[in-house]
């Protein structure tokens, strides 16, 4: 059961990475805005829908990929 969960985590966090990444790209190939995509954690940038759906869901992948990290060191020390 730990291996699974270790693996599934790692799984997740990559994905989540892929997912805020490829996000990034895709708003810097639209705007040409390289400097918008290191400005993009602490500022507003203007993105489209799509590209904050990708955003949104890899970065929701992050903390759920941290929280279960937590959790099995909390069960499995």
């Amino acid at each position: 059961m730990e291996m699974v969960l270790l693996v599934l985590e790692k799984s997740i966090l990559l994905v989540g990475i892929g997912c805020v990444l490829f996000s990034l790209l895709e708003y810097g190939k639209r705007s040409q805005d390289w400097k918008g995509v290191i400005t993009v954690f602490y500022k507003r940038v203007d993105m489209t829908v799509n590209e904050f759906k990708f955003y949104k869901f890899g970065v929701s992948l992050l903390v759920f990929a941290v929280i279960l990290r937590i959790g099995v060191l909390t069960l499995w020390p």
